[in-house]
C-alpha cells in the first residue's frame, strides 16, 4: 500500500533502527569499508558493508561562450576513458566551494564565478557526500596542472551535448551533472 508524499516525510530520522556496532574492515587512499551491525524495527539483527569515502565535488563548469567544460581521462573502475566533469576530494579542512575552486583550476586551468548549488550521497550504501558547484563565466587562466597520476584531456561541448553523452552512460557523477544543469536553467 502506498500513500502520498507530504512534507513531514523528511530524510535523516533513523526510527527505530539501532546501530549495535560499527567495524572498519578496510581502509586506504581516502576509502573505507565498514560493517555496521543494526538492529531492525521487527527486532532482527543484521550487519551492512557501507562505502565510507571522503567527500567529494564536481563542478559543472560554463565558459563564457556558453560552451560546457568536460574532462576525458581513463578510470580504473570502468576500465576505460569515461567524460566526468571536473572534480574530486575535499581535502581536510576545505570547503566544498574551495574544493571545486581548486580542482576547476587543477584539472581544466579555467576560473570563474562558483556557487555549490547542492549535493547527494553516492548511494545507499555509502556514507560519501558528493556535491554539486556550478561555475559561470569561465575563462581559461593558466595551463591545466593535474595530479602525477591524471591524465586528462579538456573538451568543450554544448549542453545538449553533455546530455547525449549523459544519456549514453559515458558520464561519472550523473546525478551532479543533472543537479547542475538543472542549477544552471540548461535541462
Amino acid at each position: 500500500m502506498t500513500r502520498p508524499w507530504s512534507p513531514e516525510d523528511r530524510p535523516g530520522d533513523q526510527g527505530r533502527w539501532e546501530e549495535l556496532s560499527r567495524r572498519t574492515v578496510y581502509s586506504a587512499f581516502g576509502r573505507s569499508v565498514v560493517e555496521v551491525r543494526y538492529r531492525l524495527p521487527s527486532g532482527e539483527e543484521s550487519t551492512f558493508s557501507l562505502r565510507d569515502d571522503r567527500p567529494n565535488v564536481a563542478v559543472l563548469a560554463v565558459t563564457t561562450a556558453g560552451e560546457l567544460l568536460v574532462t576525458r581521462q581513463f578510470r580504473p573502475g570502468p576500465g576505460r576513458f569515461v567524460f566526468e566533469l571536473p572534480g574530486g576530494y575535499v581535502d581536510v579542512g576545505e570547503t566544498p566551494l574551495i574544493a571545486a575552486e581548486r580542482e576547476l583550476l587543477e584539472e581544466t586551468g579555467y576560473s570563474g564565478d562558483l556557487e555549490v548549488v547542492g549535493h547527494c550521497f553516492a548511494d545507499s550504501y555509502s556514507s560519501s557526500v558528493k556535491f554539486c558547484a556550478v561555475a559561470r563565466d569561465c575563462t581559461p587562466v593558466r595551463p591545466p596542472n593535474p595530479e602525477s597520476t591524471e591524465f586528462i584531456e579538456v573538451l568543450n561541448v554544448s549542453p545538449q551535448q553533455l546530455r547525449l553523452l549523459l544519456r549514453a552512460g559515458d558520464v561519472t557523477d550523473v546525478d551532479l551533472a543533472y543537479m547542475g544543469l538543472d542549477a544552471l536553467g540548461l535541462l
